[in-house]
């Protein structure tokens, strides 16, 4: 197998990553189906009972001593009684927001093919959670105060396990979604500015204009040749996905974070989120019940 190429710098220097949780435990609902749900990129390894996970049009079963690659987006998910998971979940993002890596994913494969990735998370468990055998989802996504020195093992710890999840990857044949970089630095500015756009704020693509010198009609023709869509289109994109990873990881009140994402008012938060989903931001939550693989 040929050398994965090298990223230019424009590349690599703007690659965000988000880890999520670590966690060890049992899967708190079974034999319930959840509604649709957005997930991120991760890893889960089923060390007993089983999980089937709907995606893409598939039906995946799960079974114990096997692996789980997770693509990001939407899926449901069924776990047998004190089904026991050691998951890994993180977002990790190209410059212009596209997912690292989505193609090829969401399939299952025996643990014995991937022994190195199942040493390297259990080693990520215990940098992260210490000597405690058994971290359920809830605790693992928790919000808690660390220290300067405690943050940097954590994050170094996520940073030795991503790089085995690569060469895991490349192993089996995954590669990066192709992300060349156009050469244009206008661009790139625009590609950039709009993954990181504050998503309480309205957009402006006439301050955006600004920026580079282009006219406000180049700027929009621009984005949408290169995104394949508007820009409006993909913040609300991104809006979305927002509103709804926060629904399922969090308990945070639901007007906090329709504020965070630009409501003014809980109704019309309420409003938005059935129109682009069917479902109240309360019903998507209580439909998904906080658990996760």
């Amino acid at each position: 197998m040929p050398p994965p190429p090298l990223l230019p710098p424009p590349l690599w220097q703007g690659i965000g990553c988000e880890w999520l949780w670590v966690y060890h435990g049992i899967a708190p609902r079974v034999r319930v189906w959840s509604q649709e749900i957005t997930v991120p990129s991760g890893v889960f390894f089923v060390e007993g009972g089983a999980v089937k996970i709907r995606a893409e049009g598939r039906e995946i079963l799960v079974p114990p001593k096997h692996v789980f690659f997770s693509a990001p987006g939407l899926r449901q998910q069924w776990f047998e009684p004190e089904t026991r998971l050691l998951s890994v979940g993180l977002r990790c993002q190209w410059p212009d927001g596209v997912p690292m890596f989505k193609a090829g994913l969401n399939i299952a494969l025996p643990t014995s093919r991937t022994p190195k990735l199942l040493k390297s998370t259990r080693t990520l468990r215990a940098i992260v959670h210490g000597r405690r055998k058994q971290v359920s989802y809830l605790e693992a996504t928790a919000p808690q105060n660390r220290s300067l020195a405690g943050w940097a093992e954590h994050e170094a710890g996520y940073q030795g396990w991503f790089a085995e999840y690569v060469r895991t990857l490349e192993r089996l044949g995954i590669t990066p979604t192709a992300r060349a970089s156009t050469g244009d630095r206008r661009l790139e500015f625009l590609r950039q500015c709009l993954h990181t756009w504050p998503l309480d704020r309205a957009l402006d693509l006439t301050t955006m204009a600004q920026e580079v010198g282009l006219s406000h009609r180049r700027i929009h023709d621009l984005l949408k040749q290169d995104l394949g869509m508007t820009a409006q289109v993909y913040l609300e994109k991104r809006r979305l996905e927002q509103a709804r990873l926060r629904l399922i990881h969090e308990d945070t009140a639901l007007k906090e974070i329709g504020f965070a994402l630009g409501f003014r008012h809980p109704p019309h938060f309420t409003a938005w989120f059935r129109r682009h989903t069917g479902m109240t931001p309360t019903a998507y939550r209580q439909g998904h019940g906080m658990d996760g693989a």
